[in-house]
């Protein structure tokens, strides 16, 4: 179970790194898993931006709130960042298990970002090996397991149907031209929900409305809704 953000376009990094190290000190929002207890997510972090046409990705098993690496991130100029903080449900506190895990497809690259813990036994492609032992790492392989089929809104729509046991299957996925959101889950809507915010300039999907936006005017994804943004 992690928390996760996107933005394209123009948005301010510095203040997004500030408001993901927020969220991960669980010092945002309240929801069904911290109402009684703190909630950390502790267990590693994970960035990607886009530099010209390259995804570049940087990512550490120590927790954000408490890593220096993190700082150096701060000046980069991107119009595309996707961040991540974990919190370990399936597979142990490794860098191999830290999101976003990667691949080639036809020549793509494709980064994958996962919130939420799926306990189908998922099956994928033989040309697929995992490095780590998380259910995310799986579930991304799954939805790359294509039988000749195109990545699409539809396609992802028809894979994530075919799940059964699962709290949820919130991801972001990434490739240098396109990016896919899905807002997929069973359980605990006000945690797994995520939220937009979108003007003329700036899109930006998050696991919670983020501090330094609070002004604006998000609005909560539907549950199953999936959205691709072009970059």
């Amino acid at each position: 179970m992690c928390r996760m953000l996107f933005a394209l376009g123009d948005f301010d990094v510095n203040a997004l790194i500030d408001d993901a190290i927020t969220m991960a000190l669980d010092k945002n929002e309240k929801h069904e898993n911290n109402a009684d207890s703190e909630y950390r997510h502790p267990d590693g972090w994970g960035v990607c931006y886009l530099q010209g046409e390259r995804l570049v990705v940087k990512k550490s098993a120590t927790a954000i709130f408490d890593d220096a690496q993190v700082d150096e991130l701060r000046n980069i100029r991107t119009n595309l960042l996707v961040i991540h903080a974990r919190l370990a449900s399936k597979g142990g506190v490794n860098l191999q298990n830290v999101h976003p895990f990667s691949t080639e497809l036809n020549g793509q690259q494709f980064l994958f970002f996962h919130n939420g813990t799926v306990y189908d036994d998922l099956a994928f492609s033989p040309r697929f090996q995992t490095k780590g032992s998380t259910d995310s790492e799986k579930l991304f392989y799954y939805l790359l397991s294509q039988n000749g089929q195109s990545v699409s809104k539809e396609y992802l729509r028809a894979k994530l149907e075919k799940l059964h046991n699962f709290t949820a299957a919130n991801f972001i996925l990434v490739s240098p031209k396109k990016v896919y959101v899905a807002n997929w889950y069973s359980a605990t809507p006000r945690y797994y929900t995520m939220k937009m915010l979108q003007d003329h300039r700036t899109t930006i999907i998050s696991s919670e409305i983020l501090p330094h936006y609070r002004g604006k005017n998000w609005h909560p994804l539907r549950n199953r809704e999936i959205l691709a943004f072009p970059v």
